[in-house]
């Protein structure tokens, strides 16, 4: 499963947070739809470049001259890197072979990059003398990037408001995806993120056959709403579905999108177990599961899903 690539403390995300709504303030952009990306990026100051200026496809046909060794390190770095933002041009390259939903998340990624406060300027100081963020560093703002991008798409609880409109399901958050022009990855995960029930999202990889068991799918990630966390722990999942697994029956295969309701039952931190109504849904990306307790169980202080609590390390730190 790949880990986890948006999750902050309760101060690091308060400070995303104000420079997100910043930047939907500046571009009037609140309860416009689809989220208006280029005024966005005017209100950031920020450009697009052209397709020739970030194209993967020729990186890679380059590197080919020198061999398979080259294309596939090159290949790997493609697969990670589809956007980068240069800081002296206030520029942005994206990757436009992507569709255009996640180019939409990709330039506002970007766009966090240059909005919030502490980044732009640290890349300044960086591209100016030559130096490079350590991994640990790289990590911490590519995950403030991506909630800087998730907020300012779904107008912060703008999405959950109107999810929260309709019957729970997985039709939701597919429709809303088109609504705010965001990828269906990207509002499954914030459908659940702030949900108030106790629900989860199973991201898979598309299926394949394997020799042995068949149909298989690899997990991607698992996204859980407060309220699940609260109740069950972590769901825990082998590497790879296969069709022994009671998940199997709700990845569509055949060429269908979509998999019939079924219920799913799951033991809860106190050993009792709780019926779930789990449906699928598929793209040629990934396969979608959602999952969501059937009776109303008690609900708590929520916050988002991607605000952590701080480890004694990280509380240690921010009490100097």
């Amino acid at each position: 499963m790949k880990p986890d690539d948006s999750s902050l403390t309760p101060g690091e995300y308060a400070a995303i947070h104000r420079a997100a709504t910043d930047l939907l303030n500046k571009a009037s952009a609140w309860d416009r739809l689809p989220t208006p990306v280029p005024d966005l990026l005017s209100a950031a100051k920020l450009r697009v470049a052209p397709m020739s200026a970030f194209d993967p496809r020729s990186l890679l046909r380059h590197a080919r001259e020198f061999g398979e060794r080259a294309a596939k390190l090159v290949k790997s770095a493609i697969d990670k890197v589809m956007g980068i933002f240069d800081v002296h041009d206030d520029l942005i390259h994206i990757d436009t072979t992507v569709n255009e939903s996640k180019q939409n998340f990709l330039k506002l990624h970007e766009a966090g990059h240059k909005h919030i406060p502490h980044q732009t300027g640290l890349f300044r100081w960086i591209q100016d003398c030559d130096k490079s963020l350590s991994p640990e560093a790289s990590d911490q703002f590519e995950r403030e990037a991506n909630i800087f991008a998730t907020v300012v798409l779904f107008q912060d609880r703008r999405f959950a408001e109107m999810a929260a409109d309709s019957s729970f399901g997985i039709k939701v958050p597919l429709a809303l995806s088109k609504k705010f022009g965001a990828s269906a990855y990207a509002s499954m995960r914030e459908y659940v993120r702030r949900s108030e029930r106790a629900c989860a999202v199973i991201v898979l990889n598309p299926a394949d056959i394997c020799p042995v068991l068949g149909m298989r799918s690899e997990l991607r990630r698992v996204e859980l709403s407060p309220l699940f966390q609260g109740h069950f722990g972590d769901l825990k999942l082998p590497e790879y579905i296969d069709r022994l697994s009671p998940l199997a029956l709700f990845i569509p295969l055949g060429g269908k999108r979509m998999s019939r309701p079924g219920t799913l039952p799951l033991e809860d931190k106190n050993g009792d177990v709780v019926e779930f109504v789990a449906e699928g849904f598929g793209t040629p990306f990934n396969t979608f599961i959602l999952i969501h307790a059937k009776a109303g169980l008690k609900r708590s202080i929520l916050m988002p899903s991607f605000v952590s609590k701080p480890s004694r390390t990280q509380a240690a730190r921010f009490a100097k």
